[in-house]
């Protein structure tokens, strides 16, 4: 695989990247609740670049301590007293060869009273998301103006490489770009306006490269189009811009982080028509997994932004360049998801969040574990790192435990390629694989999940009432809508990231499945009831897989 097109040095503004891979901003609540990186922060965002990126864009990170926060441990840019603690961010990801970058944000409407300090949510036009809007007055306008503005004077002290102006998703420029939240009558109707005398106010004050983050489309008809970026893109760049990094999405279900229900490569054919328009560097990202995605990404975008891929493995562009296994995302959008208070995880990847831990333990020795999920799979990979001799025993004829369960076409494609995954990474550990082969013993790791999925109703000609939220039944719904009147329950869909509800929806009603607010008075020839709070899934199974690995002493 040519990986010259990803390896190549650019130039953004005034600084040199040394290649055209960048970590894209992702909310992690890892910060404090003042707004500063903790020590976790700071090693989750160093664990990628020592995987090779040459640049590491901040999470969004809030420019005023009034109106401006979107989460409660987001990172803030709003006094001095922090800059020495964002100092240590920098310091670290220079040392490590990287470039950083941070994203400023005001979220405008898109947040909470009780996230902001009391206060009231303000936008360019009182239209409500959440809690009731305030529009913004031209006191407000030029509050916010330089609250970006100082951000970006402490941003260039605290040796950050450049700056990103947050226009996506939906926040406050966003909110001024886009036709469907800028209802203003005032010179400010004009959002691109806002945004130009942010960026010219910048400028004026201090050198350093300032790039915009755009949702190249909002998935509606009353949004952001790609034809209208490419417009806005013009303005910025006559205006001194000096990047455009393309996303999706506003405050609808669809945005960039699409789950497996979307193709990759999510904004190709959009970006197209950016890239006729402008000439300063385009960065794009969205739903690039593998390094032949990045490499076609690179035939419309100069930097490549990879978000979720660079949760699930930090080292993806090392182990493209010696071609080692490459641990997937499988874009279930689980865990890295809906961070407002919560932190940031990783169903593939157990050590998210945990950068921090010490280095593993060596072991030596002979180990046996039964159980060829990826509960195993996981043990068996981090004791042959550990330095054991591993033996895996797995009773049926393929790793993957209760993948192979799978019915949803969708998953099945993209989650048999973490077993991939697993298979090329047990056999370059050197672990020895036995299939078809019962074992049990007292002193091996036992790598058997507690719970077993509930089996598929066989059952063909019937109406079938699914009222469970337990994953294994949105599979099933897919084959039981083959022969059988399937309906489903809306709390059948809790707990699911609503991208990949609104998706999974979508496909389910294409094969006839029906959604019912509630269990009614119609009669069913078979009813499923199992609502959970706390269900079993993919990254709680690797969780203890891994645990088990770390944790096993031989004596």
């Amino acid at each position: 695989m040519d990986l010259s097109k990803l390896l190549e040095p650019i130039r953004i503004g005034d600084v040199v990247l040394k290649n055209r891979i960048a970590m894209s901003p992702m909310i992690s609540n890892l910060g404090t609740p003042e707004g500063y990186p903790s020590d976790t922060h700071i090693a989750y965002l160093a664990e990628r670049a020592k995987g090779g990126v040459g640049l590491i864009i901040t999470e969004y990170t809030y420019v005023n301590h009034v109106d401006a926060r979107g989460s409660v441990n987001e990172l803030g840019m709003y006094s001095d007293e922090l800059t020495p603690k964002f100092m240590r961010l920098t310091e670290l990801i220079h040392a490590l060869g990287s470039k950083i970058f941070v994203q400023l944000v005001h979220v405008g409407r898109k947040t909470r009273k009780d996230i902001i300090w009391g206060n009231k949510p303000i936008a360019p036009s009182p239209i409500p998301i959440m809690d009731e809007v305030r529009e913004m007055t031209k006191e407000d306008i030029e509050r916010v103006k330089n609250d970006f503005i100082n951000a970006a004077m402490r941003a260039k002290r605290a040796g950050f490489d450049g700056i990103e102006l947050h226009g996506a998703h939906g926040y406050l420029l966003a909110q001024f770009l886009s036709p469907a939240t800028n209802k203003r009558n005032d010179e400010y109707k004009d959002g691109v306006r806002f945004v130009e005398e942010i960026l010219k106010g910048i400028k004026e004050k201090i050198k350093i490269t300032v790039g915009i983050r755009i949702s190249v489309t909002e998935f509606d008809n009353e949004g952001l189009t790609p034809e209208m970026v490419a417009e806005i893109g013009k303005r910025l760049e006559k205006a001194g811009i000096d990047y455009i990094h393309l996303s999706a999405g506003r405050d609808g279900p669809l945005g960039s982080s699409m789950p497996y229900y979307y193709k990759r490569l999510a904004f190709l054919e959009e970006a197209k028509v950016v890239r006729d328009a402008v000439n300063v560097p385009l960065f794009l990202v969205g739903s690039m997994i593998t390094p032949e995605d990045a490499i076609k990404a690179r035939e419309i975008a100069d930097v490549v932004v990879l978000g979720r891929q660079l949760l699930a493995d930090p080292y993806w562009l090392e182990k493209a360049k010696r071609d080692l296994p490459i641990r997937p995302c499988i874009r279930c959008n689980q865990s890295c998801r809906g961070v407002v208070y919560k932190e940031v995880r990783c169903d593939v990847n157990p050590e998210l969040g945990w950068e921090l831990l010490p280095p593993l333990e060596k072991g030596k020795g002979e180990v046996i574990v039964v159980g060829g999920g990826v509960m195993g799979l996981e043990a068996a990979r981090v004791l042959a790192l550990r330095g054991f001799t591993v033996t895996l025993y797995e009773q049926n004829n393929r790793l993957g435990g209760q993948f192979l369960l799978y019915k949803d076409p969708w998953k099945v494609k993209e989650f048999l390629e973490l077993i991939s995954y697993y298979e090329k990474e047990l056999k370059r550990l050197n672990v020895e694989v036995k299939l078809n082969a019962k074992m049990e013993c007292s002193d091996c790791i036992m790598a058997i999940p507690d719970y077993e999925i509930p089996k598929m109703p066989d059952v063909k000609g019937e109406k079938v009432l699914i009222d469970s939220n337990l994953y294994v039944y949105h599979d099933y719904a897919f084959e039981l809508a083959k022969y059988n009147e399937v309906f489903m329950t809306e709390r059948s869909f809790k707990g699911l990231d609503r991208t990949r509800e609104y998706l999974l929806r979508k496909e389910l009603s294409e094969v006839g499945v029906k959604f019912l607010e509630e269990r009614n008075s119609m009669r069913f020839d078979v009813e499923i009831h199992n609502v959970v709070d706390d269900q079993p899934s993919i990254g709680k199974s690797i969780q203890r897989g891994y645990w088990l690995g770390r944790t096993f002493k031989s004596y």
